[in-house]
């Protein structure tokens, strides 16, 4: 563990406290993975924490910045936790507790501080996450979890109703972690999340969002998001008539459910081609059409599926951004790419390096999630297309207004007043260095502007 996390808990012992590390970094530290987060739990009020570290700050500081050195901040004394820092780096530690009632289906209504580990890793919620350790006392494991991370199974502690009826989130995080971890969840946990799955319409669009996401990005979303249809369905109803929608053609040898998953599974790993994997073909089940002999058709579905993902985006409160980029990526996915130079810059005059890069990606992941029998060959003239438009950024070739020899200033040295005219140029001789009918240098494109006017 990192030096500033043992001098937390020994300076907590050596006041005659106890303290553990806890939850996540315990579980991640025994599967042999770099905690990401440190924190520790203690039998120490906050307030004895503060006579052991210093009197509490405020959270920010000058210019909303920590102050470095040692220095302890109220982050949520009353709920039991608070942050130290150390080395620029914060720290959580809480105080052990036994929750209250949980009213809102979220937030316990009190908390009461404990004395014992025992009762604190009690209110957890999955046993891989109930498990504490110091090097006095070693692994505190009394729910199974060290068994449960070895066997690949998340299983709820205690009573799998209760803990979903105590923070519905929990629902989302049992998904979350099938998925992140590959691990299947226990039957009694599943099903309590299949019964329960109701109560996330008890939660905030922002935390069923952030643990979407973590979904998404998992090594085993594929099965985790297949088995949690119900818990998909709740958050993302658009998404239930993809289930089972037989695409009734021989390109697919996939339902749209099943064919989406497996281009999640595919695509890069960042989240916004996650999402636009997850909602490329969201349209296709209101835009779906049979020719007389049963053959299924679904023309606009790109589109359909770019204004519906855009919907469910902006209902679980995604930042514009993320927002714009998901929809266009899904707007113009059923974009077929020619194996010539000429349309690889007007590509990339189009949608810039990174986003046809993205955008590449998820018709790769596309084409490669389809049948056999045509996806070889169509993820070959895809790689073949991505060889071209790599050839092209090495040269450093024009594929953009700004990458043009001269410019509106040039053109006004030739005589041309300030105003559209400039532009029209611009765009017309721009146009015929896209099409390799002049080269991109200056005083040829002078030459051809003069010849305009």
């Amino acid at each position: 563990m990192p030096d500033a996390v043992g001098k937390i808990m020994n300076a907590l012992e050596e006041s005659g406290h106890e303290a553990f590390i806890v939850g996540g970094c315990v579980r991640d530290a025994l599967r042999g993975a770099e905690p990401a987060d440190w924190d520790m739990c203690t039998d120490a009020t906050p307030w004895e924490m503060f006579d052991i570290f210093g009197k509490p700050e405020k959270t920010g500081g000058k210019n909303g910045e920590y102050y470095s050195g040692w220095r302890i901040f109220d982050t949520g004394a009353k709920h039991g936790t608070v942050s130290i820092l150390i080395n620029d780096k914060l720290f959580e530690v809480t105080t052990y507790r036994i929750d209250g009632k949980y009213a809102d289906n979220r937030h316990p209504d009190s908390v009461r501080f404990s004395r014992s580990i025992e009762d604190d890793l009690a209110r957890r919620d999955f046993t891989v996450n109930a498990m504490a350790y110091n090097e006095k006392r070693g692994l505190i494991d009394i729910f199974g979890g060290r068994e449960d991370l070895r066997a690949g199974i998340i299983r709820c502690v205690g009573n799998p109703a209760e803990r979903y009826l105590e923070d519905a989130l929990r629902i989302m995080r049992a998904m979350r972690f099938s998925a992140q971890l590959s691990f299947t969840i226990e039957k009694n946990t599943y099903d309590a999340m299949n019964k329960y799955a109701y109560l996330l319409h008890n939660i905030s669009e922002e935390r069923i969002r952030e643990e979407f996401v973590k979904t998404l990005t998992g090594i085993g979303s594929l099965q985790s998001l297949d088995r949690c249809r119900k818990v998909v369905g709740e958050i993302i109803p658009e998404a239930v008539l993809m289930f089972g929608l037989d695409q009734k053609n021989d390109y697919h040898c996939y339902d749209v459910w099943q064919h989406t998953l497996h281009v999640v599974h595919y695509v890069m790993n960042t989240a916004p081609l996650k999402l636009a994997a997850f909602f490329h073909d969201i349209g296709k089940p209101p835009c779906m059409t049979l020719t007389e002999d049963g053959w299924g058709h679904f023309y606009g579905h790109e589109h359909m599926s770019a204004e519906m993902a855009e919907s469910v985006m902006k209902r679980l409160k995604f930042d514009n951004k993320t927002t714009a980029l998901v929809k266009e990526l899904i707007w113009n996915h059923g974009i077929v790419f020619q194996q010539t130079a000429k349309h690889a810059r007007h590509m990339l005059a189009k949608f810039g390096e990174e986003k046809l890069n993205m955008l590449i990606e998820l018709e790769l992941a596309d084409v490669s999630s389809q049948a056999p029998s045509c996806a070889e060959e169509r993820v070959a003239n895809i790689e073949k297309f991505r060889g071209i438009v790599s050839d092209i950024l090495e040269q450093q070739k024009c594929f953009s207004m700004r990458d043009m020899a001269i410019d509106g200033i040039d053109i006004m040295e030739l005589g041309v007043p300030q105003g559209p005219e400039i532009g029209r140029i611009l765009k017309a001789l721009f146009a015929r260095v896209m099409d390799e009918e002049i080269p991109n240098e200056k005083d040829i494109l002078r030459r051809e502007a003069e010849k305009m006017l």
